[in-house]
């Protein structure tokens, strides 16, 4: 079968290779793979960047995968040929002397992994999965657009359990990606009035999309005014009730307290390649909660499905298709930003 995988520790050192399709293991099922999304942590891997040094040298990148069940194992008693799926990303085995396990925030556990960077993953025609790190999908949900599911976890978890969001909250997004615009879309679906904000360099393949979709959107740039003044020009003089940060620039995280009403919050869910200098006096001063969120459980990817098949996200409008063929350049462009969401095609 054919697969992208990195085969060396080394910059942009990543493939189309013919390898063997995996034999699942007796808990495995083996996923004939519809679509698999290019995510930001696949890219940071790609480009070789620190703090992926975990990376194995030779793998099959992707973790956002959706696809149909092909075969499965001799003790696997959940899924059958023809089922739809979705892959769980960040995978922990389930174990009940395990805290992480126990409050539902397996993400967190030590002993995760991540299939596509820790173990080969679905930029291929094939994965083997184990059965547990499956979560069903409707039948008549599209594939391509169930490969959105893991991207619009992670949104759901850092806005519905992160960041204090609900309806009628005032939430600025800083970051136009992705999982920026994800979060925009659940806060929307909550009924909260939603500001996204980029910098030019956005404009032409991100915020075009999402005023498209029918945000609004405000630009950090010299030519305009302090993003502070557009949020209070947005939302008729008052800050935000929330800010999602999901651009991994320090200054945005840094400068966050000044679009945030006293006693609110700022949920960070980008990484970030250095160090963040901020002032806590002033998040101090104004009693602003600063939060962290990570990844998702399989709860957050059962809410995007829902929100998947309640049309919340307008496939065509965010993402840009790839045959399987095409990945290196879909990396490339996702590295370019000349697209919001690159999707591959690896099977019919």
């Amino acid at each position: 079968m054919k697969a992208f995988r990195r085969f060396q520790k080394a910059p942009k050192a990543a493939r189309i290779e013919e390898i063997a399709t995996p034999e699942p293991a007796d808990d495995e099922v083996l996923l004939k793979v519809s679509h698999c999304g290019v995510c930001g942590s696949d890219l940071h891997a790609w480009l070789d960047h620190p703090g992926y040094e975990f990376v194995l040298p030779q793998v099959t990148f992707g973790h956002e995968v959706s696809g149909v069940v092909d075969t499965i194992g001799s003790k696997v008693t959940r899924w059958a040929p023809g089922d739809h799926a979705v892959m769980v990303a960040v995978q922990t085995g389930h174990d009940d002397n395990c805290r992480y396990c126990r409050e539902g925030l397996p993400q967190l556990s030590l002993r995760r992994r991540v299939q596509g960077l820790s173990l080969d993953g679905g930029m291929a025609e094939h994965v083997a999965v184990k059965e547990e790190f499956l979560v069903p999908a409707p039948k008549d949900l599209p594939l391509d657009l169930v490969a959105l599911t893991e991207p619009l976890s992670v949104a759901d978890h850092c806005v519905v359990n992160r960041s204090s969001i609900g309806k009628e909250s005032k939430v600025v997004v800083t970051g136009p990606g992705v999982i920026g615009a994800f979060c925009a879309i659940v806060a929307r679906h909550l009924g909260a009035k939603v500001l996204i904000a980029g910098t030019e360099r956005d404009e032409a393949a991100r915020l075009s999309r999402l005023r498209k979709v029918g945000f609004a959107t405000a630009t950090v740039s010299e030519k305009q005014s302090p993003l502070d003044e557009q949020v209070r020009d947005f939302f008729d003089g008052e800050e935000a009730d929330a800010l999602v940060e999901a651009s991994g620039a320090s200054v945005a995280l840094a400068d966050s307290w000044k679009c945030v009403r006293p006693d609110g919050v700022v949920t960070a869910v980008a990484l970030y390649g250095q160090n963040v200098d901020f002032n806590a006096t002033q998040f101090v001063r104004r009693q602003i909660d600063v939060r962290t969120t990570y990844s998702s459980s399989p709860t957050s990817y059962l809410r995007a499905i829902e929100l998947l098949n309640e049309g919340a996200v307008d496939y065509d409008s965010l993402v840009t298709a790839y045959d399987l063929e095409d990945a290196a350049q879909a990396f490339a462009d996702a590295e370019s930003q000349a697209v919001l969401k690159p999707v591959l095609r690896c099977g019919e």
